[in-house]
C-alpha cells in the first residue's frame, strides 16, 4: 500500500479493486493478490473511521463540558 494514502484515495482503490475481483476475469493468483491488497485497504479505511469517531467523541465531550459551566 502506498504511503500517504487519504481515506477518499483508499476507498476509490477498494471499489476499482473489488469491481476487478467481481468481474470475473481475473485468474486465481491475480485474484489473490487483489483480494489481499483489498484487505489491507480496507484494514486501512477501518482505522481512518475508528480515528475520527475517537476524535468526535472527544469533542461532544468538550461540548458537554462547556454546555455544564454555562449552566452553573
Amino acid at each position: 500500500m502506498k504511503d500517504n494514502l487519504t481515506f477518499e484515495q483508499a476507498n476509490a482503490e477498494l471499489e476499482a479493486l473489488v469491481s476487478k475481483m467481481e468481474s470475473g476475469e481475473l485468474n486465481l493468483e491475480d485474484s489473490m493478490k487483489c483480494y489481499e491488497e483489498a484487505f489491507e485497504l480496507l484494514s486501512f479505511c477501518y482505522k481512518q473511521l475508528d480515528s475520527c469517531k475517537g476524535q468526535i467523541v472527544d469533542i461532544n465531550k468538550r461540548i458537554d463540558e462547556i454546555k455544564n459551566r454555562e449552566e452553573l
